[in-house]
């Protein structure tokens, strides 16, 4: 008695690559999501503009759906990543994270001088100067981190990069929440979720690089003590909005 080998028939889906594309799709996402909030935390923004808005969850997902449709297959990913994807790995996201903090230092400079001065802070606030230095180097590990797990074996890695993006994208909302919509209890919500994002991205990451997850690791402390400084501020001035 003989047997055959039966061939797979499983479909095998094409991994797609992490593209300048993708980063600009993230930023572009974040910056629509950001503005929205923006203008409907202003109490002069017109109902037309608010309706608008809030007619944004109904109308994207249909727009994505069509677009999805006429999308072609995408092409399979090389094995080997080329030296100019290595690189793009690297950049984008260090990139992508100093642009992200330039526009939030943008947008909250109003309230980081006629606000915060006057809030009720703990002793141990940080200096003002310290802020841009420690997000400086903040920004460059999280973009490096990134690039160590897109250039992992046997990538791309997509749960651990959506994590990631979620969780810069959390990381620009508590700004808008706090600083420029003025509210601590908005943004000690958006600090907390973004403490539980940082923590699986770590816990995921350590299982594909554990370097990338230990670029985390000033990150995570340096957001559980701007949650405990969220808190006592919050407790000291009431919840803003």
């Amino acid at each position: 008695m003989t047997t055959t080998n039966l061939p797979d028939t499983t479909p095998n889906e094409p991994r797609r690559p992490f593209t300048l594309r993708a980063a600009l799709s993230l930023m572009a996402g974040i910056s629509i999501a950001s503005v929205s909030i923006y203008l409907l935390c202003r109490k002069n923004t017109s109902r037309v503009v608010r309706t608008g808005i809030k007619s944004l969850p109904v109308v994207l997902p249909l727009i994505l759906d069509r677009r999805r449709d006429r999308r072609p297959a995408p092409a399979a990913a090389p094995a080997q990543h080329s030296t100019f994807y290595r690189i793009a790995a690297y950049v984008l996201p260090v990139v992508l994270c100093l642009a992200l903090g330039g526009l939030a230092g943008w947008l909250q400079r109003d309230a980081l001088t006629e606000w915060y001065p006057a809030l009720l802070k703990p002793a141990g606030t940080p200096p003002n100067l310290v802020f841009p230095i420690v997000w400086g180097v903040i920004y460059l590990l999280m973009g490096i981190s990134a690039g160590r797990i897109l250039t992992a074996p046997g990538g791309p890695h997509y749960g651990a990069m959506t994590l990631w993006g979620i969780q810069l994208g959390v990381n620009f909302l508590w700004s808008i929440l706090f600083f420029v919509c003025r509210s601590p209890l908005l943004g000690l919500i958006g600090i907390v979720v973004l403490d539980a994002l940082v923590m699986v991205y770590i816990a995921r990451s350590y299982r594909i690089r554990r370097d990338a997850a230990w670029m985390f690791a000033p990150y995570l402390a340096w957001i559980l003590y701007a949650t405990y400084l969220n808190g006592w501020i919050l407790a000291a001035n009431g919840p803003g909005i």
